[in-house]
């Protein structure tokens, strides 16, 4: 092998985890709820399109990448894999039927769990939705319905039906309410510092609402995506065809348990405790300037 092909896989993976996290984080987003779309718009749900898109070709690309791998690290060659196409169906149980490479140490406790399936309770039918806009159903719904009568555009009422069944950890539920105390902490610091209009973009980001019920979709797709890693970086550890050890660009995006994954990479709080102790001082000076502005009372005409 020359090195050109082990720089590509290296830039693949990148690219893939990439594409698959920014889907997950645009897909956070998603509203759910008929009021929350003023005077009945929904112009805010194309988040769910860029979301599905980068997600969905980013955890067909790490699919990929995994039965590559663990068929070079097993026969000493990478397969042909273009067969597989967009079915995202097909490419997961290809992964599923994955062996262990014969040659290398193993995995670690943490790791193995990982590397079982994760049986969820919204699928088949968050797969077959995934699928269906990967091969181009979902991703041209909108195109397709300006000359095709019968176009179907179901992709966002496919998405508002498994919102409703899906839930959301205590842990996420913390995290996220100490992301939106954390906006509006920052906000409050920089407008007081004279920072109103130069922080307006920096604040519509840190604002980004996080919608509850799209976060307990995006947490079963992420779990899809860690499986789906974890038999990538087995694949490439340490095996006798001495791959690239892709698991460390995999790792340290998703190889983690479903809350620290929301905390490290969605909410982006980091530590809990330092970033609590942190708004409760602010809290306190905010409240402090409040009182001040009470006590000042209106302006003398």
């Amino acid at each position: 092998m020359t090195l050109p092909i082990w720089e590509s896989l290296v830039a693949e993976t990148q690219f893939a985890s990439d594409l698959a996290l920014v889907g997950l984080r645009r897909l956070c987003s998603v509203p759910t709820a008929p009021d929350l779309f003023p005077w009945g718009s929904k112009d805010q749900n194309y988040a769910l399109h860029v979301g599905m898109h980068s997600y969905s070709s980013g955890l067909e690309r790490l699919c990929k990448l995994a039965i590559a791998c663990n068929g070079y690290a097993v026969a000493g060659e990478f397969p042909r894999l273009r067969d597989y196409s967009h079915k995202i169906g097909n490419l997961l149980n290809a992964v599923e039927k994955l062996p262990l490479p014969p040659s290398g140490p193993g995995v670690t406790p943490r790791k193995r769990g990982y590397l079982v399936r994760p049986l969820d309770a919204l699928d088949p039918d968050l797969t077959n939705m995934v699928e269906r806009f990967a091969n181009g159903a979902g991703r041209y719904e909108h195109l397709d319905s300006l000359w095709n009568d019968d176009a179907e555009v179901n992709t966002y009422k496919e998405w508002s039906a498994l919102a409703a069944r899906a839930s959301v950890s205590e842990d996420v539920r913390r995290l996220i309410s100490i992301k939106e105390r954390a906006a509006d902490a920052i906000q409050s610091e920089l407008v007081d510092n004279g920072l109103l209009w130069t922080s307006q973009r920096v604040i519509q980001d840190l604002a980004l609402d996080l919608y509850k019920p799209s976060v307990g979709v995006v947490m079963s797709l992420f779990r899809k995506v860690r499986w789906v890693s974890a038999n990538l970086d087995v694949a490439t550890y340490y095996t006798r065809q001495e791959l690239t050890l892709l698991g460390e660009v995999v790792s340290r995006i998703f190889i983690h348990t479903s809350a620290d994954f929301f905390n490290y990479h969605i909410a982006r709080i980091g530590d809990e405790e330092a970033v609590g102790e942190e708004l409760e001082a602010a809290h306190e000076r905010i409240r402090l300037r409040e009182a001040e502005e009470d006590d000042e009372g209106p302006l003398a005409p």
